[in-house]
């Protein structure tokens, strides 16, 4: 008897463990393979803030997309023109940079963000949040993946190159 109530609690077990397995984990997963869980996605520095703002803004800006399952780079400086994008999209495999630039005002400031397409090298989408300083950054996490979630669902990375081997030659040296 108690042998067969082991076995009744061990198969109950099992069939809970494969339902997770094959249905709830593939449907927790869905947003992160939809968002393309490999995407390489570049956060340049917050330009015309200060230091400590801007490490602040780029940080929230990374969570954000982290947790929408984007893989994040944050090694790339900012660049002088909008021409280098593409180049720098194809030597590190970005699907897209995100470019912020802070306003600051006397009593509010201003956060443009721009997403620049790293297929293309063109501008997909722009968002602004403006507010008091304090309140900047809870506005920003708030409503990031809202307004450019759906630009940066859109992003692709470049076609990658390929140069075929150069056929074999062959040299005579005198």
């Amino acid at each position: 008897m108690l042998a067969v109530r082991v076995l009744t609690v061990g198969a109950r077990a099992l069939t809970l463990l494969i339902l997770i397995t094959l249905v709830i984990i593939p449907i927790l997963g869905a947003s992160a393979a939809r968002a393309g869980s490999l995407a390489r996605v570049a956060v340049q520095p917050v330009s015309a803030a200060p230091p400590m703002v801007a490490a602040s803004l780029r940080a929230q800006i990374v969570r954000v997309l982290r947790g929408h399952g984007y893989r994040v780079v944050t090694s790339i400086p900012s660049v002088e023109g909008t021409g280098q994008y593409l180049a720098l999209a194809r030597d590190h495999r970005l699907s897209a940079f995100v470019v912020c630039d802070l306003d600051d005002r006397k009593t509010r400031q201003t956060l443009t963000m721009l997403v620049w397409d790293g297929a293309q090298g063109s501008v997909l989408g722009r968002w602004s949040v403006s507010g008091p300083g304090k309140n900047l950054g809870k506005m920003l996490t708030k409503g990031f993946w809202k307004n450019l979630g759906p630009v940066l669902e859109k992003a692709r990375a470049p076609e990658l190159s390929m140069i075929p081997p150069a056929p074999p030659m062959r040299l005579e040296v005198n």
